[in-house]
């Protein structure tokens, strides 16, 4: 392959990464907007059941934020799905990267070394820099150890937790909300 080949390829590499790797944060900047305002409306409705005083208003309300809860909860597991998705389109580039970065000087991997910085805190740094700084060639189970096959640290944060984080938020909005609403609904009967 030329020189002027080797490079187009490498250029082409590198705009499927950032085409990928903006997909998924647009993904998680809208679901993360689109959550915000369902968890802020939710939270209003749980404020207006405890000061509503007529059965049919906080029985409304409730009935509401039950079903804009089954709503969100619905739309966060469908982008947990394209979210993780586009995380592995991220990964494929990012290999495809690493692996053209190979027929660079070592001095010149530039990807390689920041993916090396990243496990700076996590790994033995010292057997991941001879083996992808060396002019030994590497194979796909040498990539995994930068690309990391499951979530990394902030994936997991971003792709897992949060996630969870906002399940949680949403259960005990309606536990909350229903537990008050049957509270008042009793204390009314009597």
């Amino acid at each position: 392959m030329t020189n002027n080949n080797a490079n187009e390829c490498l250029g082409y590499i590198i705009e499927g990464a950032e085409l990928t790797d903006n997909l998924l944060q647009s993904y998680r900047n809208f679901h993360l907007t689109l959550q915000s305002i369902f968890i802020a409306t939710g939270a209003g409705l749980s404020i207006a059941i405890i000061a509503f005083d007529e059965i049919i208003q906080f029985a409304l309300a409730t009935l509401i934020l039950i079903l804009l809860a089954i709503i969100s909860l619905y739309i966060l597991f469908k982008m947990h799905r394209i979210i993780i998705a586009r995380g592995k389109d991220v990964n494929f580039w990012h290999r495809e990267l690493i692996k053209s970065e190979q027929n660079l000087l070592p001095k010149n991997r530039y990807f390689t070394k920041f993916k090396i910085h990243q496990k700076l805190h996590r790994a033995d740094i010292e057997h991941i820099q001879e083996l992808f700084l060396s002019e030994r060639k590497i194979n796909d189970k040498d990539i995994d150890i930068i690309i990391e096959k499951g979530l990394g640290h902030t994936r997991k944060i971003l792709d897992r937790w949060l996630f969870v984080g906002i399940g949680i938020l949403w259960v005990i909005l309606v536990a909350i909300s229903v537990c008050f609403s049957i509270y008042r609904y009793l204390n009314v009967q009597q």
